[in-house]
């Protein structure tokens, strides 16, 4: 047994259905922006638990891109183009090295090796300079009259950039270490994580609240 509805709908009732819908992708896209908003919170929370912070802006990098009627998407993330390396599940791949070119003799400005990765000597995470700091530093250096000059680590492979203290052979300063490869950074921050489980604890109640306002 089948039982047949028709329902005649006419100029008025379309256009209603019309508005109902603009109104309803509307709610979901206020939805989307409110819970990434929710979700943009978390991360800037969970930020200093995660990373040795000098100043405030990886919490201030996090940013949402708002969902509109028409794009129906709304985004979170950061803006720091480095940042993705340190999140679970990224997956970006690793720029190459800089190669390091070690010779057997001094050059006339006393250098034994060329390219490589500066690595400044300081004993933690906590006591490295800023890349301003550095910067700073080096463009000093190059202007004092005590010049810089290179010498071979005991393991071979690292080139130490020195300088004398006085006018005596020692001690030296320890100004910088060339390296061929930089320190493996791990992938310790779950962003996906975080978002998707924001996306599954507030999208609901965020649509449910913006729809029951048409």
């Amino acid at each position: 047994m089948a039982i047949e509805l028709h329902v005649t709908l006419d100029k008025r009732d379309l256009r209603r259905l019309a508005a109902l819908k603009g109104e309803a992708r509307l709610a979901g896209a206020k939805a989307l922006t409110f819970t990434a908003k929710d979700a943009q919170t978390l991360l800037k929370a969970q930020v200093p638990s995660t990373f040795h912070l000098r100043n405030s802006w990886v919490p201030r990098g996090i940013r949402i891109t708002p969902a509109t009627p028409s794009s129906m998407s709304a985004e979170v993330g950061s803006i720091d183009k480095y940042m993705d390396r340190h999140v679970v599940g990224a997956g970006r791949a690793k720029p190459p090295e800089r190669g390091l070119s070690i010779r057997g003799k001094h050059d006339g400005r006393g250098r034994v090796a060329s390219g490589g990765l500066l690595i400044m000597p300081y004993g933690s995470i906590g006591q490295y300079p800023t890349h301003k700091v550095v910067r700073r530093k080096l463009s000093r250096v190059d202007g004092q009259k005590k010049k810089t000059f290179q010498i071979l680590s005991s393991s071979g492979n690292q080139v130490l950039i020195v300088r004398r203290r006085s006018k005596k052979r020692k001690p030296l300063e320890v100004l910088g270490i060339l390296r061929g490869a930089a320190v493996d950074i791990k992938q310790q921050w779950d962003m996906f994580g975080s978002v998707q489980g924001v996306v599954s604890a507030r999208f609901g109640d965020h649509f449910e609240r913006a729809i029951s306002k048409i």
